[in-house]
């Protein structure tokens, strides 16, 4: 896998975390279970962690935008050069 491809995969990987911090989180408050609420916020801090330092373009190493076109999946492109991520290709 290049590391075009690996900026996607970290960024799934992270957004998992932060799904499941939510989920659990929301199960600890109606259980009103203490350990679940540290799990949740321990998995929240491993998603900020993974978006600052992950979610950056690896052609500029700018860090990239949290929210993008969910429309248009096939193609996804920094803002700052144009580069397509999901392809690996650099525009110059």
């Amino acid at each position: 896998m290049s590391k075009k491809r690996d900026v996607l995969q970290f960024r799934k990987i992270s957004l998992i975390f932060l799904f499941s911090s939510i989920i659990i989180s929301i199960i600890a408050t109606l259980l009103t279970i203490d350990i679940l609420g540290i799990v949740g916020a321990i998995l929240l801090t491993i998603y900020i962690l993974m978006s600052v330092i992950f979610w950056r373009c690896p052609f500029c190493k700018k860090r990239l935008p949290t929210r993008f076109n969910i429309a248009n999946v096939d193609e996804v492109l920094c803002p700052y050069c144009n580069s397509n991520l999901l392809y690996g290709e650099e525009n110059i």
